[in-house]
């Protein structure tokens, strides 16, 4: 089983299925996809000299508790720090394929940046907390949910059932005000290493929408092999701007509504 988080934004638009924020100064891209989300982005310098970011001055804020980008420690210890919220896997860039799966390295102990020189023309990538560091959201059999009939899937995909008919889909919307996570990227900016003189860039997100599912029906139709001979589908939930937790099946609605846990 697997659930889709989607989320919207209300101070960032939407273009070609990123997040993007941009001045006469900067370009910031956003990519949450990763499994329990993770607060990725890019941050392009469009002048023709430097500019600084400051982690000291800039913090990741979810439901308005707010984490420090930076803290003056080593890398190791922000990660215990900060327990499921710190993110120590690969460098997730806007542009990059992510598959499902576990995307975790090994921690090393090392002293963290404060302050980063982006040269002119140039991008600056930072993937740093997971947005959803819980097991799953926990739905109520009581919400919407719509169906998808089997013969609008390639029998491939159907792994779970083969004799079902049709797919359910789980789902609650949710508003900016009734969200269970809102979150929040703070960074501070200066043309200057050493000044104190910042503007600041303020972007805001929120869950809109978590959907349940099974995996079958997530990895949609599908399309063939790739060069490497690995199955390709039309994963049709799949978003940049969205995420995704692998539920065990026992957590589940169907299994609730099944065997009335």
């Amino acid at each position: 089983m697997i659930q889709v988080f989607d989320t919207s934004s209300t101070n960032v638009s939407l273009n070609n299925e990123y997040f993007i924020y941009e001045t006469d100064t900067l370009k910031i891209t956003y990519t949450f996809w990763a499994s329990h989300g993770v607060m990725s982005f890019a941050v392009y310098n469009k002048l023709d000299k430097p500019i600084y970011i400051d982690w000291k001055n800039s913090s990741y804020i979810y439901n308005d508790n707010k984490l420090n980008y930076w803290i003056d420690e080593s890398q190791t210890q922000m990660s215990s720090y900060y327990g499921g919220y710190y993110y120590k896997g690969p460098l997730l860039k806007p542009g990059v394929i992510i598959n499902e799966g576990v995307q975790e390295s090994k921690a090393s102990t090392i002293k963290l940046e404060r302050i980063t020189f982006i040269p002119p023309k140039s991008n600056y990538y930072k993937s740093h907390f997971y947005l959803f560091p819980l097991e799953y959201y926990r739905l109520e059999a009581s919400g919407q949910s719509s169906t998808t009939k089997k013969d609008s899937l390639d029998d491939n995909t159907i792994v779970y059932n083969k004799l079902a008919k049709e797919h359910v889909v789980y789902k609650k919307d949710f508003s900016f005000v009734d969200s269970p996570l809102r979150f929040r990227n703070y960074l501070a900016f200066s043309f200057s290493e050493n000044s104190q003189q910042y503007f600041f860039i303020d972007n805001e997100f929120y869950l809109s929408s978590v959907k349940e599912m099974r995996y079958s029906h997530y990895k949609g139709k599908y399309l063939g092999t790739d060069k490497e001979g690995n199955k390709l589908y039309e994963r049709p939930f799949k978003r940049k701007t969205s995420f995704y937790i692998m539920i065990d099946p026992t957590k589940s609605i169907e299994y609730k509504k099944k065997y009335g846990k």
